[in-house]
């Protein structure tokens, strides 16, 4: 094709037709190859549409050929460049500006609740959006005698559709009367109630999903924040079972005649442990104590109990009320 090529562009300024057939004959080449010839010439810019001449063509020299592949070569790049600076911006502002999680989102979603009427409405809609396990944790901040009925009849309602309710408050609250009715009351309708000396601050935590918590933790009654992400949740819900696992079932405080053994705060911390089912590996290490350092604090603990077994320490604590019957440490 090479010679075909050549004698084509040599021809081309007199040549009046550029048909393949005519071209095979000329140069003794076949029609397929005549064609690729003279749509060479075509690539290669050095034959250019002429509609006004004999032929429909005119032939080019290969310095202004090569000049003109540059230029188009040259506004091609530009153009390249000036999509990818768009691609480019169109990269940034998705970044900057969108999410680009694919699937359920790993950000917290905050509503913050300023008005009594918001927080009430949260709380109504959240109790009946429940769907396992509400935790509920009060240091302080009486309801009003009039709510009680509401709250109540709410906490009834959830657990009615199964969902498991605890509830944490201060022992103070329960020293209220009618507070110690409800307490009592809701505990009948099966809330899983205990009473902690103090706690840190008013949080609700439901479905292992929302957070519900104090804009200001001195002040409940400044508002709220309803968060939604179970990566915090699950943060506080760690917060919340620690306090559970050191209070005291409602149970205990109504048992009259037994005297509560002193405990203290270690110890409370590994009775309640014990009960949970814990190893003394798992007990020490949330200490922060060695396993020797633990085996002397329980010895210690039993002797001033007047007792010789761990079996024995929770038959003494469970009777004072210290512990659940149905769930303490074995022997």
């Amino acid at each position: 094709m090479e010679n075909v090529l050549q004698i084509l562009f040599r021809t081309a300024k007199g040549r009046t037709c550029w048909d393949p057939a005519t071209i095979a004959d000329e140069t003794g080449c076949n029609i397929l190859e005549a064609e690729e010839a003279v749509d060479r010439l075509k690539a290669l810019r050095l034959l250019a549409p002429a509609p006004g001449s004999d032929s429909g063509y005119t032939s080019v020299q290969p310095g202004t050929a090569l000049t003109r592949l540059l230029a188009l070569e040259n506004e091609l790049t530009e153009g390249w460049y000036r999509e990818r600076r768009k691609r480019q911006a169109a990269i940034e502002e998705l970044v900057n500006k969108f999410s680009l999680q694919t699937g359920a989102s790993n950000s917290a979603q905050i509503d913050v609740l300023t008005s009594p009427s918001e927080v009430n409405d949260f709380l109504e809609e959240s109790a009946a959006n429940a769907r396992d396990l509400e935790q509920a944790m009060h240091p302080g901040g009486v309801p009003p005698v009039e709510l009680i009925d509401e709250m109540l009849l709410r906490d009834a309602e959830v657990l009615e559709r199964g969902v498991r309710l605890q509830g944490l408050y201060a022992r103070h609250l329960a020293t209220i009367p009618y507070l110690m009715d409800y307490l009592v009351d809701v505990s009948h309708e099966g809330a899983d109630i205990r009473l902690a000396d103090a706690l840190p601050l008013r949080m609700i935590l439901i479905d292992s999903a929302t957070a519900f918590l104090p804009l200001d933790p001195q002040n409940s009654s400044a508002g709220a924040f309803a968060m939604r992400s179970p990566e915090v949740v699950r943060s506080l819900s760690v917060i919340f079972a620690f306090h559970w696992s050191v209070a005291a079932p409602l149970s205990a405080t109504r048992r009259e005649g037994a005297a509560e053994p002193a405990l203290t705060p270690e110890e409370q911390v590994i009775v309640r442990m014990m009960a949970m089912g814990a190893k003394d590996e798992a007990i020490a290490r949330h200490l922060g104590f060695s396993t020797r350092t633990l085996s002397r604090l329980i010895s210690r603990m039993l002797d001033r109990l007047g007792v010789e077994t761990r079996f024995q320490a929770a038959a003494k604590l469970t009777h004072a009320g210290v512990l659940d019957a149905s769930n303490s440490p074995a022997a």
